[in-house]
């Protein structure tokens, strides 16, 4: 699975929840639309990937555990005997947990919240994104709110938190001492009054303690000094100590109104959350341990290595996004909500709107647009020129695929037939080759070729496609709950790698429905606890296949936008990218999202630097203007299938097998490498030469005989499992060479772009593509055999340049200048990249996409164009006999659903 969320959720269940009013019911046994609270809650936990839940038990609990065991496998139970507060049990759940590595992360939750799966997909991005040591939700506070108040300092960040019992008692102690600084006598009997206005008599004893007693046994009416004395002004308000020494101060008014409460639900790394259960204390109006303190505890600590912890509070605005009940009237509320919530997904009827209308409708409204009708669709108009620009050929070619698609819909679905409009174009990845999976950077771009999807939402589960070149792509139906009878339903991965889905891959040979059951079952799963509706889905696409173009992955996210807004499912961008990336996973295929990423990110005329695990996009730069990037089709399909899949999986596990052996040889470090990219000098600390001396300890070649005398079974069987064994074995030095270089490569790439340096950033494509080469041709263009170095010596040799201290030995030997040897190209593609190579005006040539066939990219200004189109015709596809495939791309928007404003949640 993608990174990005945790695998240990902790649920707190051994409260008595009294104002239930329930002698026979635990309060997280009631049912909400006929599901125990506490199950509906395990089921979001399980749909957002969290795989191993802890359960913490004590009042009743036999009746707790009997009801989640009736649903759910695989939980822990930890019994807590004595209620001695929240964070109490929470430690007794993380003892559970205790080989629990150091950056685990672990979800903390009372076992009566609700949440939507939505709002813990941002939480986890929050964490993520900001290398929180704490993140947790809070919400606008309510008139009346019994939550307790979180108080932010004016930059964001987190103060405190402070529960409403402690707030009461704080200000039942300034009562009194206000009454005492006034000079008014004050009898024990209208002292303890006033501190009964705050609370019953048992909660005011423990809250008050000392103090009550005095109040409760003594005689006589104190002075005012004695109240003084017993009531110091620190006691009516609240200090807190920050992290460097300092302390900030609050008023019982201040601390009460602040403007947002804590919902309980904590994000925490294990290290941060050991440390702060640990300094857990009682000294509270409750005279408990609050889970909530871990707030303060960590808002004003340090790591072990100095450094703040990073605390970040995520505010949910909707507060149905996160309900909790404490008696029968909230649970009404909750039962309300939910009722109507299944209302709304099983209605009968989509809204009516601009987006989702009539074929004939749509077509009247493509052809006014190319007859200059603007004012009629004025929305639309503004959109057309947002996605593809000014240029009139493109916007004329795409009118035209527009109106070829509704006129093959008005055929098979009928002109009066409503239907929305979804496209996700083509996409270039030009610098950031096979890393995306191993959380490298990709510079990406879509470019204008597309699916095109004409979709009516239907009542039941069946998804029925229609390709208007019907010749090419035959008429194809399936049930969404006919499949899921067909699979095991666990786990994603389960279900990717069962014998069953391996079966039926094979069975299908890359038929093109494959790519949308990807879509629509990866959402299915997702959202395991809605039945997804069935799509009448009408495609037209002009992607060439197999030609590194992403075809495939363009209809994973059109077929993945189609369910999203059918279904009006609520889904975040990013996870999005994961869903569709993870969803392709079905046709058999370990890669990563950068495809998806940038189908979905892609921005008119820009080039996108994106970053994974966790996903962003961290920057967004102008194509040069004066340049294009030309696509040239070596028209040798890049399927992936039978062979060519193997290929790519045994590359990516060639990666799994270096991270394996570097982590293991290297154990200092091992805490540091979650993925590939993290072998690295900023990441580890050390200088460039030590990475050399690491890629020394790895083979440059092993066979699976010789890996399993290095890596024990349960790291090497599940990566060994993906693909056939390869007569030629593992070449994991150069593999990983070239991916750690190609890091390097992507991470500078978009940067030269940005600041103007193309010739830079063409030699980086350059070197690239020799890391993928497999012949490389002489001066009378003969090809000769060609493996980039990453032998000891060459090694070696880098780590003498960088000695040297000669500037430009040393620049000669930084990593993204080493080519590596991932070896994915084909003789055709290297030759037609040389023959790029040799045209004045191309600053960069390499392959594109995954290899094993497609298409190559180059590089070049403008004014090259006619001379290049000529090499290539003349030097590649006239000798071969083939019609020239040069295409000149233009950066567009990304994918989405026209008129899309009719979705609110994309």
């Amino acid at each position: 699975m993608a990174s990005g969320r945790p695998r240990f959720v902790i649920v707190l269940a051994g409260g008595k929840g009294t104002r239930m009013r329930s002698a026979d019911r635990h309060k997280v046994c009631f049912p909400i639309d006929g599901r125990p609270a506490i199950v509906r809650a395990l089921d979001v936990y399980r749909e957002c990937g969290i795989a191993q839940p802890i359960v913490v038990v004590g009042a009743m609990a036999s009746q707790v555990m009997e009801t989640v065991a009736a649903e759910h496998e695989g939980v822990v139970y930890v019994y807590q005997a004595a209620q001695l507060g929240t964070g109490h049990a929470a430690r007794l759940g993380a003892r559970a947990l205790a080989s629990l590595g150091e950056d685990e992360d672990v979800l903390l939750v009372a076992g009566d919240r609700l949440i939507e799966p939505i709002a813990l997909e941002r939480l986890f991005a929050l964490y993520y994104e900001q290398d929180c040591d704490l993140a947790f939700m809070v919400a606008p506070r309510r008139e009346r709110s019994e939550q307790g108040r979180v108080l932010l300092r004016p930059d964001g960040a987190v103060l405190a938190n402070v529960e409403m019992r402690d707030v009461r008692q704080r200000r039942g102690l300034a009562r009194l001492r206000a009454a005492a600084l006034a000079g008014a006598p004050l009898s024990r009997g209208s002292a303890r009054g006033a501190l009964l206005g705050e609370m019953d008599e048992a909660r005011a004893s423990l809250a008050f303690g000392d103090l009550w007693t005095w109040l409760a046994e003594g005689d006589g009416t104190p002075s005012a000094q004695e109240y003084l004395e017993r009531i110091p002004a620190a006691a009516t308000e609240f200090t807190f100590s920050m992290p460097d020494g300092g302390q900030e101060r609050r008023s019982v008014e201040e601390v009460e109104q602040a403007t947002v409460v804590n919902v309980s639900v904590y994000l925490a790394r294990a290290r941060a959350l050991r440390y702060a259960l640990d300094n857990l204390n009682r000294c509270n109006a409750q005279r408990e341990e609050y889970l909530s303190d871990i707030i303060n505890l960590l808002a004003r600590g340090r790591r072990p290595d100095g450094r703040p912890y990073t605390v970040r509070a995520l505010t949910v605005e909707n507060p149905n996004h996160v309900l909790g009940f404490n008696n029968p009237a909230e649970l009404l509320e909750i039962e309300a909500y939910y009722q109507e919530k299944k209302r709304a997904q099983s209605a009968p009827e989509l809204p009516e709107g601009d987006a989702y209308r009539p074929v004939s409708r749509w077509l009247a409204a493509i052809e006014g647009l190319g007859q200059g009708l603007l004012e009629r669709e004025p929305e639309l108009a503004a959109e057309w020129r947002a996605t593809y620009g000014d240029d009139a050929a493109l916007l004329a070619e795409r009118r035209a695929a527009y109106q070829a698609l509704l006129r093959h819909a008005a055929e098979v679905l009928g002109q009066d037939v409503p239907v929305f409009l979804v496209r996700a174009p083509g996409r270039v990845n030009i610098l950031g080759r096979h890393i995306d999976h191993q959380g490298g950077n990709c510079n990406l771009m879509a470019i204008d070729r597309e699916i095109l999807l004409a979709v009516h939402p239907r009542q039941d589960d069946r998804v029925c496609l229609y390709n208007s070149e019907e010749g090419r792509f035959a008429t194809r139906h399936f049930a969404i709950s006919d499949l899921l009878e067909r699979l095991p339903w666990d786990d994603w991965m389960s279900l990717v790698n069962s014998s069953q889905l391996m079966e039926m891959v094979l069975a299908a040979d890359g038929d093109w429905s494959q790519y949308v059951q990807a879509a629509v079952l990866r959402l299915q799963h997702k959202f395991s606890s809605l039945r997804l509706r069935g799509l009448d889905i009408v495609v037209n696409g002009n992607i060439p296949i197999g030609a590194g173009l992403s075809s495939s992955s363009a209809l994973v996210v059109a077929s993945a936008e189609a369910t999203v807004a059918a279904n009006s499912l609520e889904v975040l961008p990013s996870q999005f990218v994961d869903l569709c990336g993870e969803g392709e996973w079905y046709v058999g295929t370990r890669g990563g999202s950068a495809d998806h990423a940038a189908v979905k990110f892609g921005q008119r005329g820009k080039v996108a630097k994106v970053r994974f695990f966790p996903f962003g996009v961290e920057r967004m730069v102008d194509f040069p203007p004066d340049h294009r990037l030309v696509i040239c089709n070596s028209l040798i399909q890049a399927r992936k299938a039978a062979g060519a899949r193997d290929t790519f999986n045994q590359r990516i596990a060639c990666y799994r097998l270096g991270a394996a052996l570097i982590r293991q040889r290297y154990h200092q470090y091992a805490p540091l490498i979650q993925h590939l990219r993290d072998v690295n000098t900023r990441n580890l600390g050390v200088p460039l030469a030590w990475i050399y001396r690491i890629l020394l300890s790895l083979p440059e070649e092993a066979t699976r005989a010789e890996l399993r005398g290095l890596l024990p079974a349960e790291t090497l069987d599940p990566v060994l499992a993906t693909h056939a064994e390869s007569d030629e074995g593992y070449p994991i030095r150069g593999v990983v060479l070239f991916g750690l270089a190609e890091c390097e490569r992507s991470r500078v790439g978009v940067d030269l772009l940005g600041s103007g340096q193309v010739a830079e950033f063409g030699r980086l494509m350059r070197v690239s593509h020799d890391g993928d080469r497999v012949v490389r041709h002489d001066a009378a263009g003969t090809p000769l055999a060609y493996t980039a170095p990453a032998s000891n010596a060459y090694l070696l040799d880098q780590i003498t340049a960088l000695e040297t201290g000669d500037p430009e030995q040393v620049m000669s030997a930084q990593l993204q200048w080493q080519p590596g040897a991932y070896r994915c190209s084909t003789p055709d593609i290297d030759w037609m990249v040389d023959l790029a190579l040799g045209v004045p005006g191309v600053a960069g040539a390499q392959l594109a996409g995954a290899g094993l066939g497609g298409c190559m990219m180059v590089l070049a200004h403008r004014e090259a164009i006619p001379a290049l189109t000529l090499r290539m015709t003349e030097g590649y596809y006239a000798p071969r006999g083939l019609e020239p495939s040069v295409s000149v791309c233009t950066p567009i928007a990304g994918s989405g659903v026209l008129l899309k404003r009719w979705h609110s949640g994309q």
